[in-house]
């Protein structure tokens, strides 16, 4: 069976995150015909964009844990082609959050913003799933359910968000602050193994 050096695919896989990381700020933009006459103008427009910076720090901070989730467990120097598939499939959801972000930023109030928003991360933490399912060394297995327990809540939180555009769509980003629960949950269960 051929194998890719997983050295070509971390690469790949560093330059995807650094470059969606970066975009996701470059999505926040005052409105260029709306002239700013004085600083109060200013500071008003600023916080018009809280919205947008909200749903940049949730963005930012979970391509962050999917980054630092993906080096933490692969140790292997050579990659399937099924792992290679998979790591294709979850790299183009990883492209695809700065777009998903900057609808959901403008739009954030629309029920179909954040459906669009969630359907991306699960189906990131969905992908990153298998690939810990098929790439991580046997004597990784703990580690990676630590890791599983904080994409579960990810999960939860996304289909969260979802429930709540039914009731106000304007709140729904706010049911991602439940994955500050990863740790603290990870670590219980870690007590209880």
């Amino acid at each position: 069976m051929r194998t890719y050096p997983k050295a070509r695919i971390d690469a790949l896989t560093d330059g995807i995150f650094a470059f969606a990381m970066t975009l996701l700020v470059l999505e926040i933009r005052l409105p260029t015909d709306v002239p700013i006459k004085d600083g109060a103008e200013l500071i008003l427009r600023l916080r018009a964009l809280a919205p947008e910076y909200l749903v940049y720090i949730i963005s930012f901070f979970v391509l962050a844990a999917q980054w630092r989730a993906e080096i933490a467990l692969r140790r292997v120097e050579e990659v399937s082609p099924e792992a290679m598939t998979w790591s294709i499939l979850h790299l183009f959801f990883i492209t695809s959050v700065p777009f998903s972000s900057g609808i959901v930023g403008r739009h954030g109030d629309l029920a179909s913003a954040v459906w669009l928003y969630a359907a991306n991360m699960i189906a990131v933490s969905a992908l990153s799933l298998r690939l810990r399912a098929i790439e991580v060394v046997p004597e990784h297995r703990v580690q990676a359910k630590t890791h599983n327990i904080g994409t579960a809540v990810f999960i939860a939180s996304a289909l969260l968000s979802v429930a709540m555009t039914f009731v106000e769509p304007r709140h729904a980003m706010y049911a991602y602050f439940l994955n500050f629960l990863s740790g603290p949950l990870a670590r219980w269960r870690e007590g209880d193994a």
